[in-house]
C-alpha cells in the first residue's frame, strides 16, 4: 500500500473530525451542555429553594451536629434520619436526609450553628435533574451510563483528528478570528480558537469518562476499607437513647482519632459514619472516614485518603476532576466556562458543515477584491 501523502492524511482526520462532528453533534451537544449546567446545580436549587439558605453569613467552623440532630428528631419525630450533610459552601444550610412514614425520602435544612430548622424540601430537585439527564439521559442506568460514557471515545478522537488538522496549532493560540471574511472564515477561525483553548479540558473529561466506562464495565476500585464487625443486639435503627448529646460525643471521639477532619457527612444506622475533608488531594469525603459503634460510641475502624490504593485513589479522583469542584466557587467557574466552550465546539462545527453545504446547493460569488486568498489552513475538504 503506497504511503499516504501530506494531503491524504489531512482528508482521513479532516473526514474523522467531520463525521464525529456532524452525526454525533446533537447527542453531544445535549450531554457537554447538560453537564455544564451541572457544575452550578448545588447553586441553582439555593436559589430556586429559599430553605437551603442559611442565615449565618460567617463560616461555620464547627456544625452544631447535636443540636440539629434533636431539633429534627423534635420536629419530625417519625422521621427516620439517615445522614446529615454539611455542603462546602458556607451559604447553604446542613442537609439532613430523612426517610417520612409514608416511605419518602425528603431533605430537612438546618442552620448549621445552632440547629434550628429552616425547612423540607422534596428528594427529588434541579441537581437530581441536572444528573439523570446528564449521567445517563433519564434511562435505566445500566443502558444510559454506558452510552454517555462511550461517547467520551468520538470525543478524545475528535481532539486528536482536530490536532492533526490544525497544522503548527500551537502558533495558532493568539491568532484572532478573521471576522472580516465571510463566515465559514471565521466561523473555522473561532472553532479552532476554541479548541485549542479548551484541549485540555476536552482531554480531561474524555479521560474521566473512559474511566466511568471501564467502570460501567466492572472496572470498579476494591470496596473502601470497611469496620470490623460489631454487633450491638438491634437492627438497622439507632439505639434506644441516642441522642444529639451522643452524636457530639461521637463527633469528639472522631476528631481525636483523625485530628483535623472536616466532617461533611455523618451516616446514621446500624454504624456511625463520620467522613469528611483532610489532608488528600481530590479524593470525597468518604476517603476519610471514622466508623464507631452508635451503642457505646467505640472505634471500630478509620482511614485516610493516603492510606487508599492507587485503584481506589484514581476512582476517588474522577469525580472531583470531572466536575470541577475541588476548588470551590472558582474551579467550578472555570469548568462552567471551558465545559460551554466545548458545547461551542458542536454548534459552530455544525454551522460550519452546514454553510460549506449550503455553498455546494447554492454556489456564491467569487471572491471580493478585499477578501484575502484562502490559506492553506482553510482549506475546508469535502
Amino acid at each position: 500500500m503506497p504511503q499516504m501523502n501530506k494531503l491524504s492524511k489531512a482528508k482521513f482526520w479532516h473526514s474523522i473530525h467531520s463525521w464525529i462532528g456532524l452525526k454525533l453533534s446533537l447527542l453531544m451537544t445535549f450531554i457537554l451542555l447538560t453537564g455544564s449546567i451541572a457544575v452550578f446545580s448545588a447553586e441553582i436549587d439555593w436559589f430556586l429553594f429559599p430553605e437551603m439558605r442559611s442565615s449565618d453569613s460567617t463560616p461555620v467552623v464547627q456544625v452544631s451536629w447535636g443540636a440539629s440532630f434533636d431539633a429534627v428528631r423534635e420536629n419530625y419525630p417519625k422521621y427516620e434520619i439517615d445522614s446529615l450533610n454539611r455542603y462546602p459552601q458556607d451559604y447553604i444550610a446542613l442537609q439532613v436526609i430523612a426517610n417520612t412514614p409514608w416511605n419518602e425520602l425528603v431533605r430537612i435544612w438546618v442552620e448549621p450553628s445552632d440547629g434550628t430548622v429552616l425547612g423540607v424540601t422534596q428528594w427529588y430537585n434541579a441537581q437530581r435533574f441536572l444528573r439523570s439527564l446528564h449521567r445517563h439521559l433519564m434511562m435505566p442506568n445500566n443502558i444510559g451510563i454506558p452510552i454517555v460514557t462511550f461517547m467520551a471515545f468520538p470525543l478524545l478522537t475528535s481532539l486528536i483528528a482536530g490536532l492533526f488538522i490544525y497544522k503548527k496549532f500551537w502558533k495558532g493560540i493568539f491568532k484572532r478570528p478573521r471576522f472580516e471574511l465571510k463566515t465559514r472564515i471565521w466561523l473555522g477561525d473561532l472553532h479552532r480558537l476554541t479548541g485549542l483553548w479548551s484541549s485540555w479540558f476536552i482531554a480531561l473529561i474524555a479521560i474521566t469518562s473512559i474511566w466511568y466506562f471501564i467502570e460501567e464495565l466492572g472496572g470498579n476500585a476494591p470496596p473502601l476499607p470497611s469496620p470490623v464487625s460489631h454487633s450491638w443486639g438491634g437492627s438497622s435503627d439507632l439505639p434506644s437513647g441516642f441522642s444529639g448529646q451522643t452524636l457530639e460525643r461521637a463527633v469528639e471521639l472522631a476528631l481525636t482519632k483523625v485530628p483535623g477532619l472536616e466532617i461533611r457527612r455523618i451516616g446514621l444506622g446500624e454504624t456511625l459514619i463520620i467522613e469528611g475533608d483532610l489532608t488528600a488531594n481530590l479524593v470525597r469525603p468518604r476517603a476519610n472516614s471514622v466508623y464507631l459503634n452508635p451503642s457505646t460510641l467505640e472505634i471500630i475502624g478509620s482511614y485516610q485518603g493516603e492510606e487508599l490504593e492507587l485503584h481506589n485513589r484514581i476512582s476517588e479522583a474522577a469525580d472531583p476532576l470531572h466536575f470541577g469542584y475541588f476548588g470551590g466557587l472558582i474551579s467550578k467557574a472555570i469548568w462552567f466556562l471551558v465545559g460551554m466552550c466545548m458545547t461551542s465546539l458542536s454548534i459552530t462545527g455544525f454551522m460550519i458543515y452546514a454553510t460549506r453545504i449550503g455553498k455546494i446547493l447554492l454556489p456564491g460569488k467569487a471572491l471580493k477584491a478585499h477578501d484575502a486568498p484562502p490559506k492553506e489552513e482553510d482549506i475546508q475538504f469535502p
